[in-house]
């Protein structure tokens, strides 16, 4: 029968996506959903993760249900899918919990085969009260490196989802796929979803066509400058902050590059229009945080630099390896320096709150939303920093890193980059609503108040109900500011309260408010601690002289790797040094001390003019020395 439905799924990934036959591993985990064994899924970026569910979900009876943590790439997906035919939807926290229960109840009748659904949607009543009546044949987790505390992006939701699915646990396919996992983390995946000896499927972490370098030095700008003067195709260039990307964009695009910034503070449709034009090579780079490139399909990316560094090996690989996906040589670069290294670890230190300063945090956040010890809540709220700087009398970076910490240690859920929303809540019952309505003489109004209120559905009479900002536009048939003037109108009026959510963080507690802080200083740290050793391994990597490849690839748990890449920028150095004549030792040598003009050159290796001449002109022709852009005529060591 898995030979039959083996047969199936490639004839549906002819069908729906124009391939002939599976990548190399890609076959493999195929046929062991299929058989119904529970499977591990280890690809790197770019490896074709995603057609390991969806092709299985087009041949397969029932729903598949893909849980995956972001919006941005399951919305994505979706849309691609419903282009090639394949009914999908999502669920997550961008649409209304009418819109939600209509998706779930189309589910039940058979209208979708594929199901994204946010993991914090599967403990909401309305999941728990309908998961028994859908009809499931496989639970792809994607990203399931979020269930492990020694995973990079560790979130606490992602290991209580088989507790979430219990009801249909036993009766289901089980994948779970990731593309940066080191042994600890798989060992953690496998536990925590209680996948009974499953088939573990790793196509490794060598990308042979990346070419890895590290540039460490000042004058960053400089470097950038030259990198991006030989640089071929399109490229990204990652910022840790809002502010370096648009700082960095600015600046490029006055040495005469078109580039534009790429970060959380633009709005969904600038961040839209951008990608777009990137991946169809109108706009051939973009300065970005890492936010960019989660699930965009873009094969011919050339180049990705690393302006700022990342903090773990793992976000690094994810990142540079949105380079080279169409297997063509590529560069992945970091630049460096070594003050950069001390920052990281002093950022880490400086902005981690110890347990009294993460208390105050959270009684200041809960304060602030006028919540009562033991009062739980279901729906996300704004956070209002300035409110809760003025209650605990922190910064706005140290709140924010409390918040994160409280995220990472499961106490509340902060939104993961969640589009624009309005929240609406009517203060009146529907009847009453209706009643005064009917009263208005401005038609106009009467349509304007009938039509949100059905948009919004039953349950905007009871609470803050949200709802993405663009999909109520759209609906509503009206520009933003039309939305915002007449929702403003009606508050003033007493009809309802509403609420813009542009940017802010949004937050829920995922227990009911603590009467007292729960964490100890222990569970804090801990975290802390990993963060730190995550950070020791990625300062091992720039510093590292042997082969950054294998480096890499040790550190996720191959074995056997071989020696030497050939390509990083270790491998090459050690193979010009080992072809390097006599006489470029020597200057080699002569320059590791300081940097030197021809004159002191001469005078230290006693050679004739004309021969010095040749041997510097051939260095500088091989990028063996260079020369600084302030003038001097001193040779220098790249």
């Amino acid at each position: 029968m898995t030979d039959e439905l083996f047969d199936k799924a490639r004839a549906s990934l002819k069908q729906y996506w124009g391939f002939d036959d599976f990548r190399p591993g890609q076959d493999e985990v195929v046929r062991s959903v299929l058989s119904g064994e529970p499977t591990l899924v280890l690809f790197p970026t770019g490896g074709g993760k995603s057609l390991c569910y969806q092709v299985p979900a087009t041949v397969l009876e029932g729903l598949t249900v893909v849980i995956s943590p972001l919006v941005a790439l399951m919305q994505d997906q979706v849309f691609q899918l419903q282009q090639k035919g394949v009914p999908s939807t999502f669920i997550n926290s961008t649409i209304s919990r009418s819109e939600v229960e209509q998706r779930l109840i189309n589910a039940r009748n058979g209208m979708y085969k594929l199901l994204y659904c946010a993991p914090e949607r599967l403990e909401t009543p309305l999941w728990q009260n309908m998961v028994t009546d859908l009809s499931l044949s496989l639970i792809a987790v994607d990203e399931a490196h979020c269930i492990s505390e020694w995973g990079h992006d560790f979130r606490p939701i992602y290991r209580r989802i088989p507790e979430m699915m219990a009801p249909v646990a036993g009766r289901i396919r089980w994948l779970a796929l990731t593309a940066t996992a080191t042994p600890e983390v798989r060992r953690d995946i496998v536990h925590a979803l209680d996948l009974k000896e499953p088939a573990v499927i790793s196509r490794g972490f060598n990308r042979p066509n990346l070419q890895w370098w590290v540039i460490i030095g000042e004058q960053k700008k400089r470097r950038l400058k030259k990198i991006l003067q030989r640089a071929k195709g399109s490229g990204l260039i990652y910022a840790g902050t809002r502010a370096g990307c648009e700082h960095l964009s600015d600046w490029l695009t006055r040495q005469g590059w078109h580039c534009e910034p790429y970060h959380a503070g633009l709005t969904a449709e600038q961040r839209e229009d951008i990608q777009n034009r990137w991946i169809d090579s109108r706009l051939p780079l973009v300065a970005a945080t890492n936010a960019f490139g989660m699930g965009i399909d873009k094969p011919d990316c050339r180049f990705v630099v690393h302006y700022d560094m990342s903090l773990s090996i793992e976000a690094y690989y994810q990142e540079a390896g949105r380079a080279g996906r169409d297997g063509k040589e590529s560069y992945p670069i970091l630049l460096v320096r070594e003050a950069d290294l001390k920052a990281a670890k002093k950022a880490i230190l400086d902005s981690w709150p110890d347990r009294q300063q993460l208390e105050k945090i959270y009684n200041a956040v809960c304060d602030h939303w006028n919540l009562a010890s033991g009062s739980a809540m279901e729906e996300m709220q704004k956070i209002d920093l300035d409110q809760v700087r003025i209650r605990s009398g922190f910064s706005g970076r140290m709140i924010l890193s409390g918040l994160r910490i409280l995220d990472q240690l499961g106490v509340l859920k902060m939104a993961q980059q969640d589009e624009p929303r309005v929240g609406i809540h009517f203060l009146l019952s529907r009847e009453a609503v209706e009643e005064r309505s009917l009263g208005l003489n401005k038609p106009a109004k009467q349509a304007f108040i009938d039509r949100l209120s059905r948009i919004m559905g039953p349950e905007v009479y009871q609470k803050m109900t949200y709802m993405e900002e663009r999909h109520l536009k759209t609906r509503m048939e009206m520009s933003g500011k039309m939305l915002e003037n007449g929702l403003r109108v009606l508050q003033d009026e007493g009809w309802l309260n509403y609420s813009l959510i542009r940017n802010e963080p949004v937050a829920h507690l995922l227990e009911p408010r603590y009467q007292r802080f729960q964490l100890t200083e222990k569970n804090i740290l801990e975290h802390r601690d990993r963060l730190l050793k995550k950070l020791d391994y990625m300062i091992g990597f720039v510093r590292t002289k042997s082969c950054r490849s294998r480096y890499i690839r040790i550190y996720f748990g191959e074995t056997n790797v071989p020696q030497k890449c050939g390509t990083c920028d270790n491998c090459r150095s050690e193979k010009k040094a080992g072809t390097l004549s006599g006489d470029v030792r020597t200057i080699s040598k002569i320059l590791e001390s300081e940097a030197m003009d021809f004159k002191q050159l001469l005078q230290k290796t006693q050679w004739p003019r004309m021969h010095l001449k040749q041997v510097l002109s051939d260095m500088l022709r091989e990028e063996l020395i260079c020369r600084p852009d302030d003038g001097s005529q001193r040779y220098r060591l790249p």
